[in-house]
């Protein structure tokens, strides 16, 4: 008996357990779940279209910053290859006027040398002349008349004497040979002088040669 009561009681189970399937997935449940499915889609492939034309917009604007920088590169190139030529121009027009520079000065130092020793030439005649004249006052007269000539002649070219008797010694100017003791002479004074110095323009040639006071 309690057997069949068992019996009995699991058909009775089974057919609960399927209306709570059949409850709980009903079509409602189906529409409602396909409408959402429906929703999904669209959604998915408008997330999709805009990931493409933001795609599109970034390669768009990279192929644009691209075609700018080869633009700048063009000119930079260009402005590049300018400057080379203007540089190379230049290398070539110092180099042009270094040489003619150097030509020039070559010509004039050569001029004036010849314009000096020309202006030589009238006391070298007189020098001649002194040679062949016999003894006497005549001789000593021409002489002084050639170095007088001679010593215009220099200073024209900017010479001049130095002559620093009684002047104080300077060591720039010139050149000690002796000292000694001397009354009433300031000492470092310059008291004779051996051989005469020459300047040129402010710029010495040879320094004069000279006794000072101690």
């Amino acid at each position: 008996m309690e057997s069949s009561e068992k019996t009995k009681e699991k058909p009775a189970k089974r057919n609960r357990e399927a209306t709570f399937v059949n409850k709980t997935i009903t079509p409602e449940t189906e529409e409602v779940t396909q409408e959402v499915d429906k929703q999904d889609v669209p959604e998915a492939g408008k997330e999709k279209q805009a990931a493409s034309g933001r795609s599109a917009k970034s390669g768009k604007k990279d192929e644009e910053q691209l075609k700018k920088l080869r633009e700048e590169n063009d000119q930079l190139k260009q402005e590049l290859s300018e400057v080379k030529d203007i540089y190379q121009r230049m290398l070539a027009e110092y180099a042009n006027y270094k040489r003619r520079t150097e030509q020039e000065k070559e010509q004039l130092s050569g001029f004036v040398k010849a314009e000096t020793l020309k202006a030589l030439l009238p006391a070298l005649d007189n020098l001649e002349r002194a040679v062949d004249a016999p003894a006497g006052d005549e001789y000593k007269t021409g002489i002084d008349m050639t170095i007088r000539q001679l010593f215009e002649l220099l200073k024209s070219q900017g010479f001049e004497p130095i002559m620093p008797v009684g002047e104080a010694f300077d060591p720039e100017l010139h050149h000690a040979v002796m000292r000694e003791d001397a009354e009433n002479v300031e000492p470092e004074t310059v008291t004779e002088v051996y051989q005469k110095g020459y300047r040129m323009n402010g710029r010495l040639i040879r320094p004069a040669m000279v006794k000072v006071a101690n």
